[in-house]
């Protein structure tokens, strides 16, 4: 067994930090890279971690920094190989892209690190009912539509030329050109309170979101909205 790899909001928080940091102070002793350790702990992602000692510590951080070098053009030393397919991918997402970087880096911190928050008000109230494994498959059976994704598309396509997330502002095909097209994802955003009976949605209970988006409102289904998140993003 080893401990869990990687996942995206972990190599966001890593690369943040990467981008902060002289390259001389990229070692485990850094408080920089002693703070992004404990966070990485703090945010408590994984079910199973065997060897917690080991686990994103200060000395797991300093290497993933050692990966970032190698894909660094203006990094003139020695770096660490086998940095792993995501890492590159995110490298690749965000290197160009600190800014929007930067914001998803605080997006996971609020969302996440509770107690680093606990202090500050809050700019959501919780919804009073927890998650139902019935109403999100009704959610996601819901956006899962082909049809539905195509009308929904198409209706907001002919009334502003274009799609973009109603949430960030995000634009696939400004952003990647026409290899950006079709990447916007449909969100069910009616509230559901209680089991929905055979009645048929409207185009209205639908908004066009971008894929981070769509994730962040799934993982938090039923206690954070779309308004709750365009709110936490503008606070940024």
């Amino acid at each position: 067994m080893k401990n869990p790899d990687w996942i995206r909001e972990e190599l966001i928080l890593a690369l943040d930090l990467y981008f902060d940091l002289d390259q001389g102070q990229m070692h485990h002793g850094h408080p920089d890279v002693i703070r992004v350790s404990n966070e990485l702990i703090e945010l408590n992602i994984h079910k199973t971690v065997p060897y917690p000692n080991k686990f994103r510590s200060p000395g797991a951080i300093s290497r993933r920094l050692g990966n970032f070098k190698t894909m660094d053009n203006g990094y003139r030393g020695g770096g660490l190989i086998n940095s792993g397919k995501l890492a590159k991918e995110i490298y690749k997402e965000f290197n160009q892209h600190r800014d929007k970087l930067r914001k998803e880096a605080a997006l996971i911190k609020q969302l996440y690190l509770k107690s680093k928050f606990n202090k500050e008000p809050l700019l959501i109230s919780p919804k009073i009912y927890q998650k139902s494994d019935f109403l999100f498959q009704f959610h996601k059976n819901r956006e899962m539509d082909p049809l539905v994704n195509k009308v929904k598309k198409e209706i907001v396509q002919a009334n502003s030329k274009s799609l973009k997330c109603e949430v960030c502002g995000f634009n696939s095909v400004s952003f990647y050109g026409e290899l950006g097209n079709d990447l916007m994802e449909i969100h069910y955003k009616k509230e559901l309170k209680n089991e929905p009976g055979l009645e048929p949605s409207s185009m209205d209970d639908f908004i066009i979101v971008c894929s981070n988006c769509h994730k962040v409102l799934d993982k938090n289904f039923a206690l954070l909205d779309a308004n709750d998140l365009k709110k936490i993003i503008k606070k940024r």
